[in-house]
């Protein structure tokens, strides 16, 4: 999917206009924007309110002098709004992926009311912007790939919204990256991956260093049997996991 570009830089000036409602407000001017043709300015109490297409607004019934209360008018402000919200929407998701409920978070924190920000998620996941499966499939395969144990995944998952049932479904889905035998999991290339990463920081491969090793990978989130799973593929002794082992130290 081609990554979302914002529809241009009008949603940051209109956000920082806002019109005070308890004065009598009234419409002061709707015209054509100067930087945009094919958009028109809303304008109340000579204050841009927004911009919207020309096919968004009826210029017959929206004119200068009517009330900011009156339902077309706040019909219009509502979907400037929308407008705007979903311009930032899509400048957060040019940044990067993310869930639709991480996503609704990020809009709440900027203030956007919840009807508003609701609305603009339900659009961008109908218009395919949004997939919480796509989003969940491709943060499993890096994280894994970086080492992250199933455990690590579901937490960071977990900590964006997704629902338990979608990322044990897609934990399930996913195949080995490059598998190198039949047998090989998705789980145990994670921790293979991660011994890889962890030795080279610690490179010593006595019985304290390998109880360090194991204590790291175990503060991933992975279970002992991968662990040793791990350390065995590299050949290298895991019998000293075999008395009292639980996350020691690691100085």
């Amino acid at each position: 999917m081609t990554r979302p570009r914002p529809r241009g830089h009008d949603h940051e000036e209109s956000r920082s206009k806002e019109i005070d409602p308890t004065v009598d407000s009234r419409v002061t001017a709707v015209r054509a924007a100067a930087e945009h043709p094919g958009l028109v300015e809303l304008e109340i109490d000579g204050i841009v309110a927004g911009v919207l297409p020309k096919a968004e607004i009826d210029l017959d019934q929206i004119v200068a002098g009517l009330r900011s209360d009156d339902p077309r008018v706040i019909a219009a402000r509502r979907a400037i709004e929308i407008r705007t919200t979903r311009a930032l929407a899509l400048d957060l998701l040019a940044n990067r992926g993310h869930a639709a409920a991480e996503l609704l978070e990020k809009l709440r924190r900027r203030e956007v009311a919840d009807e508003v920000a609701h609305a603009v998620i339900e659009e961008l996941l109908e218009d395919g912007w949004l997939d919480d499966a796509a989003f969940t499939r491709s943060r499993i395969s890096a994280w894994r790939a970086e080492g992250r144990s199933d455990a690590d995944c579901r937490r960071r998952l977990s900590d964006a919204g997704i629902s338990d049932a979608l990322i044990s479904s897609e934990l399930l889905a996913i195949e080995p990256i490059e598998p190198t035998e039949p047998a090989t999991s998705p789980e145990q290339n994670a921790a293979q991956e991660a011994l890889t990463r962890i030795r080279r920081s610690i490179k010593g491969t006595d019985q304290a260093s390998l109880r360090r090793i194991a204590a790291r990978m175990s503060r991933r989130g992975f279970e002992l049997d991968m662990i040793r799973a791990a350390l065995r593929q590299c050949e290298l002794d895991d019998s000293m996991l075999d008395d009292d082992f639980d996350q020691e130290p690691d100085p």
